[in-house]
């Protein structure tokens, strides 16, 4: 019979052991730490990255109100005064062409305005937790906020609108309002403009009921002094709200 002799094998002590141990723990701790270092390091940099594209954006968009405040809602209000003096003419005869000129531009929407998403919605896809600056997290919703106040009094600017565009046919052809309408957004995108000239000779005023015409008159105003005293100065507040928003983040982030 063969004997099979098992090779002596030395044990080894607790030491060894928990030297072993422990070697592979720091292992993988340090593994895991380097990750993390790793993570946090790219988190940071998407942090960076958001904050300048956000910053650009609000940039943006405060030209675009500022542009809105003192260039577009002045040029359309004086338009619509010229319609409300056109239109309380003892007679509107041969006046034809030039109400419908203040009708258009006086009307015509070019001033509403929508914030650029582009980075917000991404933002709000990955998660608010790249932004670890709690003064930055305020302010940008600070801004978010103020945009939700903006929306009310721009629905009712575009209500009271609408509404004129319809009463308007009591006394303008809707067919030669599209038309100029079309005309005038053609020479888009700086301020709608519409010459005597693009009014077509066909065009004519039909005579409307005093009474239908004064009310008509009074929503204009209504309009006007909206646009004025309630849009421009809605405006006016995002500019400032947007200011302070844009001044903390490139403060926190130094990015002057």
């Amino acid at each position: 019979m063969e004997v099979h002799h098992h090779p002596h094998v030395e044990k080894k002590s607790f030491k060894e052991y928990f030297l072993e141990f422990l070697m592979i723990f720091l292992a993988v701790t340090l593994g895991f730490i380097a990750e993390n270092m790793r993570e946090n390091i790219s988190d940071h940099s998407k942090e960076k990255d958001y904050i300048v594209s956000i910053i650009q954006d609000m940039k943006k968009d405060s030209a675009t109100l500022t542009n809105y405040i003192y260039k577009n809602i002045p040029y359309h209000s004086k338009w619509l005064d010229s319609e409300i003096n056109l239109l309380q003419q003892p007679s509107l005869a041969g006046k034809d062409k030039e109400i419908y000129q203040a009708f258009i531009l006086g009307n015509l929407w070019t001033y509403d305005f929508f914030k650029t998403v582009r980075t917000i919605s991404q933002l709000n896809a990955e998660g608010f937790r790249l932004i670890r600056n709690q003064n930055a997290v305020n302010a940008i919703t600070d801004w978010e906020t103020q945009l939700d106040y903006n929306n009310i009094t721009l629905a009712k600017a575009m209500d009271l609108q609408s509404d004129i565009d319809v009463s308007a046919n009591i006394f303008a052809d809707k067919y030669v309002t599209n038309n100029l309408g079309n005309i005038a957004l053609s020479k888009f995108p700086d301020l709608v403009n519409l010459n005597l000239s693009d009014v077509p000779n066909s065009a004519h005023i039909s005579k409307a009921d005093p009474k239908e015409l004064g009310a008509y008159i009074k929503k204009l105003k209504v309009y006007n002094y909206f646009l004025i005293s309630n849009l421009q100065q809605e405006y006016k507040f995002d500019v400032k709200v947007l200011t302070k928003t844009l001044n903390t983040l490139e403060t926190a982030y130094n990015t002057r």
